[in-house]
């Protein structure tokens, strides 16, 4: 017989809201019936009547995998121990890798079985004065009988700012978002459009800054930098498609570069993934859906280990929503976490990515609207038409990290190694028959570009923080490094419309580029309401760059056709945050930060010796958390916030790609609100608006609104989540369904020269229905089946033809987004059998 095995346990609510400084654990005895709820819990040892209370109050809400005797459920009698967590034991996560959680406390979503203690253990020791004088958590009594230790989730680190998001994927994973990337859109503020193709990464829009595929966000996984620096396509390019969403846990999101810990291209923020998988087993998931989507999904978590234990594969293929939209795509994660004792582990994590696509590029608005393109002349074969069926791109990237964690009585080390191998190559055409310079009377080859880019990263990080007790409170203080180089290629090269033959190289470097940094960070709270968060941060930059693509030949005679160019640079970020309690769960944030963003290959090679830009942010906000653990969970924030960028990037439509453009300047303010009810509701809401100007030379940065606005910034972006989980009992059966919704909206964008765009709005659902191992889904996006435009422009192309008069009139432009699509899905899960050790002294009533 197996014994149960807790699948959702939320965690404990601290009586008051007001944690003391040390754990408590509190033993409880119950029983786990054959459909996985709870009955009969009981306190086996009080601790301190509000305490015991509250631990009843959360495993009665916790379900589990009943146990298993002979092939059939029944009910079982098990011991648990609910742990709620001291608020001096919280440490303070970075974003991009840094001290370990205490590997101790396991996620309240991946309890597992735990072997009994000796029964000369002591009980748990009351309280003092409840329960701010809790003494420190003893080891739980045990009887003869298994020991299941489930502990609560961990209390999220305190942010470092009112822009910081500690977001729980949690319910609302059953919302449409077909790629880890879509996942951003859990953070307020975020919005993201794709001209390219289906395997291209997202444009991404935050704070009023358009960071194209990452130049201004700091993009991480796991301690792994995404970020590439001087791509063909951006700087800073950074493409999270390799990752398999049912694997990302949480996300760490720092809205503005206010941790030390953040590093480069943390202009607008940075953006860190959590992976892991909860449920233990296998689960294999089928797919079908519009326009021949067909999709294959495995993922692994090998019974009786931790959820940082898993592999996934994860292959897709369809034919796309118009012509030349095809896409496949194939992708692997995996990895091992090992405990050595339980104060280290070390995970050891690969990944493989693959992917072809092809791209419908963009329209002019006015050849859709008179119906001019060469498809059929209905609204929407015109809508979903193309120029150059020379567009799309293939990508392949592989990569490795080993990581080390450790924690001890008052301290917190860890160390990471990582390794990534990458290749792109994309083709685009956005102007027609513009930029070609031929000879005089020939007529345009065509403005198509072929960028390709190849390298290798290698790198390291680590941290150690240490702890102490002064002044009545916790205090921290941490010291980390991070090194990273470089090593590729990065050209672009010019196509002919009608063949795709490569006929002029605009760049071709070879670059090797190097940033070595070190931080320190502190937390120091002098007296219970105020805690001060800060530190500072040291980047050095080095660039070698060898442009390859030099004339043969100068005033003295025949040269090589070749230049090397060196650059070092240090840039140094002060950042502080100041966090004042003005009631329980309510406190108001006020954080200033100083970043830098390292400059392009490219740019260099063009005469540009400044090898970072900097940056500086401050921002101040209300933020407001109550009932954690309860059966009501309220988190809300409300914010406002100013940027300045030094040396800033805007998109340059005849180059394709980012040009300097001068300081700027961004500001705005965002609300947002996420309820969580033990009744299977999991909903939120987000405002945010944005303004974003390019001040002209000589502007103080207080002018705000000076110069011409940015173009392409969304001002206004409205986003609203929503999913419910019910049981529900059919013809004696029972069934675990669930419905989820989300709806998001864009305000009409400012364009080049005075214009503006159009709105943007998409409601996206999905159902699922469970019985047993068998889960049956399915999921619509852009439901109302709107026409919307992935990606707005204004400025002057020639489509037309070759030897077409040109004209430098702008024009408009626009990426069809995709219409209304559906997606079946059927998931089987395997559950992986029981450890020996688990069954052999159950007790069962």
């Amino acid at each position: 017989m197996s014994l149960p095995r807790a699948t959702e346990a939320p965690a404990p609510a601290w009586p008051g809201g007001a944690p003391s400084p040390e754990d408590v654990l509190v033993p409880i005895e119950l029983t786990v019936r054959a459909d996985g709820t709870v009955e009969d819990a009981r306190v086996e040892a009080s601790v301190e009547p509000r305490l015991d209370a509250a631990a009843l109050e959360a495993v009665r809400r916790w379900r589990f995998e009943p146990a298993v005797r002979d092939g059939h459920p029944v009910a079982a009698k098990i011991r648990v121990a609910v742990r709620f967590q001291g608020e001096d034991q919280q440490v303070a996560a970075p974003p991009s890798g840094g001290p370990p959680s205490p590997p101790a406390l396991a996620a309240a979503s991946t309890p597992t079985p735990a072997p009994p203690a000796p029964a000369s253990a002591p009980a748990p020791r009351a309280p003092a004065s409840a329960p701010a004088a809790t003494e420190a958590a003893r080891e739980v009594p045990v009887r003869p009988a298994v020991e299941v230790v489930v502990a609560g989730a961990r209390r999220p680190p305190p942010p470092v700012a009112a822009g910081d998001f500690q977001v729980h994927v949690g319910q609302l994973r059953d919302v449409p978002r077909g790629s880890a990337e879509q996942m951003l859109t859990l953070a307020p503020g975020f919005y993201l459009e794709n001209h390219s193709g289906e395997g291209h990464p997202s444009a991404v829009f935050l704070r009023g800054f358009s960071a194209g595929e990452g130049q201004d966000i700091e993009f991480v996984a796991d301690g792994v930098p995404l970020n590439e620096v001087s791509n063909a396509h951006g700087h800073g390019y950074a493409d999270s498609l390799f990752l398999i969403p049912e694997l990302v846990r949480e996300l760490r999101i720092v809205e503005g570069p206010f941790d030390p810990r953040q590093g480069d291209f943390a202009v607008a923020g940075t953006v860190s993934y959590e992976l892991g998988l909860e449920p233990r087993g296998v689960i294999a998931q089928a797919g079908y859906g519009s326009f021949n989507t067909r999709e294959l999904l495995l993922l692994w978590g090998p019974a009786g280990t931790e959820a940082g234990t898993f592999a996934g594969v994860h292959a897709e293929q369809d034919d796309g929503f118009g012509p030349n939209r095809a896409h496949a795509a194939a992708r692997f994660l995996g990895q091992i976490e090992l405990r050595r004792d339980e104060t280290t582990r070390v995970f050891v994590a690969a990944s493989g990515y693959v992917t072809r696509f092809d791209s419908a590029g963009v329209l002019r608005k006015a050849d859709v609207e008179a119906r001019a393109l060469d498809c059929p002349e209905d609204d929407d074969s015109q809508f979903f038409c193309l120029y150059d069926p020379n567009q799309g791109g293939a990508v392949g990237r592989f990569g490795a990290s080993l990581r080390r964690e450790h924690r001890g009585e008052s301290y917190a080390d860890s160390q990471q190694l990582f390794a990534t191998v990458r290749r792109l190559r994309t083709r685009e055409n956005l102007t027609g028959y513009m930029t070609d310079v031929g000879a005089i009377g020939e007529p345009q080859r065509g403005d198509g570009t072929e960028q390709i880019y190849q390298a290798v990263t290698v790198g390291a990080r680590g941290s150690t923080t240490r702890w102490l007790d002064w002044l009545s409170h916790r205090q921290e203080a941490e010291i980390g490094f991070f090194a990273r180089y470089d090593d590729g290629e990065t050209r672009q090269r010019r196509l002919r419309r009608a063949s795709g033959v490569p006929y002029r190289v605009d760049f071709d470097n070879d670059f090797g580029i190097g940033n070595i940094a070190g931080y320190v960070a502190f937390r120091f709270r002098p007296w219970r309401p105020l805690v001060l968060r800060g530190g500072v941060r040291l980047d050095t930059f080095f660039f070698s760059v060898e442009d390859r693509n030099r004339p043969t030949s100068d005033r003295s005679g025949e040269r090589e056709p070749s230049d090397v160019v060196e650059a070092l640079g240090v840039a140094l970020g002060p950042r502080l945050s100041a966090d004042v309690t003005l009631a329980p769960g309510l406190n108001v944030v006020a954080s200033y930060g100083a970043g830098s963003r390292s400059s392009d290959a490219q740019a260099l090679s063009d005469g540009e010796f400044a090898p970072f830009a900097r940056v500086h942010a401050a921002e101040t906000g209300l933020v407001f958390e109550r009932g954690r653990g309860g059966p009501i969970e309220l988190s809300a924030r409300a914010l406002a916030y100013y940027t300045r960028v030094e040396r800033d990037l805007v998109l340059d439509e005849m180059r394709g790609r980012n040009v300097l453009a001068g300081a700027s300047n961004r500001f705005g303010a965002l609300a947002t609100a996420r309820l969580v009810s033990s009744a299977g509701v999991d909903t939120q809401a987000s405002l945010t608006y944005a303004e974003a100007y390019l001040p002209p030379a000589g502007a103080s940065w207080y002018e705000l609104t000076a110069g011409p606005r940015m173009p392409y910034i969304p001002r206004w972006v409205a986003r609203l989540d929503t999913s419910v989980r019910r049981e529900v009992a059919l013809a004696g059966e029972r069934f675990q369904a669930g419905l989820a919704l989300g709806t998001s909206y864009v305000a009409p964008r400012p364009l080049p020269l005075e214009q503006l765009g159009r709105d943007t709005f998409t409601v996206d659902a999905a159902g699922r229905l469970r019985w047993r191992m068998v889960e049956v889904g399915l999921e619509v996006t852009n439901m109302l089946d709107r026409r919307n435009h992935a990606a707005e422009f204004n400025y002057a192309s020639n489509f037309a033809s070759p030897d077409a008069p040109l004209s430098r009139l702008a024009a408009r432009h626009f990426a069809a987004a995709p219409p209304r699509q559906l997606l079946g899905t059927l998931r089987v899960y395997l559950d992986a059998p029981p450890d020996p050790e688990e069954t052999k002294d159950a007790t069962v009533p």
